[in-house]
């Protein structure tokens, strides 16, 4: 029987479960959580024992023979968890995998987990096994353009409300890593109090920690502050902070400026747009002094210069991270370098 990730909370309501489940995919965080809920249905229905069979390239399949057959001193039900992580059955594992199925007790649940499975593995006689005993769930990867809906849905399951703006920047941040999407959403859940997250909640507790305050650096690259720009990059440098952390607030704030300067240029009053995007005080002078200095086309060619930076950052070139930032800081200062420094 094959079941789709959003299937699989309706399908463990019923009152019994299949012999065997199968759960395979290459996203760690949603096999970990199918996986969980499988073991916590399990566990309400009365399978109190559960053993783990981890397969590396020397396992003894008789193990999982053994496992099935044992009858339990402490419960009449129990959980045979075996990992199969990137291995395969091969032939010997196949054949117990199959004598499993064939004969396995009603008392036993096997909760099989892998890699995700191709094609041909699907033809194998051992899986069509499986897939006649019981459950196959094979997760998928968020698509990044999917990532921020993602976002939104898991901070909603903790009565949390975060703007689509506010999780683009954890997408960002996360580059599809799903487990570290969970901690930062479980961060801002905990330390976030009012019901509502915002992009500045988001950018907050992304430099919480940073001696040098990276909007304080922000502000003055609007500013047009080439010296203590060079001093602020240092200094977050030399704190161990993530440069990528210092790039993805910049964009957000470079982004920002050129939607203001669209709209402006489009012909809506300075001060009413401002206003819309409640930019007060220092904010507002720093970003005026941007907005002189660049049109509305030479921020959004300035983006596109960024990007360099971005491959750089991820390993995708070979050039310094961190020169290349000062470098583009400086350039949106309007101090151009010839070479980073």
């Amino acid at each position: 029987m094959r079941l789709k990730a959003e299937q699989l909370a309706a399908h463990l309501d019923q009152p019994e479960l299949k012999p065997v489940y199968y759960v395979s995919g290459d996203e760690p965080l949603q096999l970990q959580e199918a996986s969980d809920q499988i073991r916590a249905r399990a566990r309400a229905l009365g399978y109190e024992e559960r053993v783990v069979l981890d397969v590396d390239a020397g396992f003894d399949w008789g193990r999982l023979h053994e496992a099935g057959a044992n009858l339990s001193l402490f419960s009449s039900k129990r959980i045979i968890e075996l990992r199969l992580g990137s291995q395969k059955p091969g032939r010997e594992g196949g054949a117990a995998l199959t004598d499993y199925t064939d004969g396995c007790s009603p008392d036993n649940l096997l909760l099989l987990t892998s890699g995700r499975i191709d094609r041909k593995t699907q033809q194998a006689k051992w899986f069509k096994a499986l897939d006649r005993s019981g459950c196959w769930l094979q997760v998928w990867p968020v698509e990044p353009a999917g990532l921020p809906a993602w976002i939104m849905a898991r901070c909603r399951r903790q009565d949390k409300r975060i703007t689509r703006e506010g999780a683009a920047l954890i997408a960002q941040r996360v580059e599809g890593n799903l487990l570290a999407a969970r901690q930062e959403i479980d961060k801002l859940a905990l330390l976030v109090e009012r019901p509502d997250i915002d992009s500045d909640d988001v950018l907050g507790l992304v430099v919480d920690s940073a001696r040098y305050d990276v909007f304080d650096l922000i502000e003055n690259v609007f500013l047009g502050n080439p010296e203590r720009i060079s001093r602020m990059l240092r200094g977050l440098m030399n704190e161990g902070v993530e440069p990528l952390n210092v790039y993805g607030a910049l964009m957000w704030g470079v982004r920002r400026a050129g939607t203001i300067a669209h709209e402006i240029a489009r012909g809506k009053p300075r001060e009413q747009v401002l206003d819309a995007y409640r930019i007060m005080g220092r904010n507002r002078k720093g970003l005026n002094m941007l907005l002189r200095r660049f049109s509305p086309g030479s921020l959004s060619a300035l983006l596109v210069e960024a990007l360099e930076i971005d491959k750089a950052l991820k390993g995708a070139a070979a050039n310094d991270g961190w020169q290349l930032l000062e470098k583009f800081m400086f350039a949106l200062a309007g101090h151009r370098l010839e070479k980073a420094r």
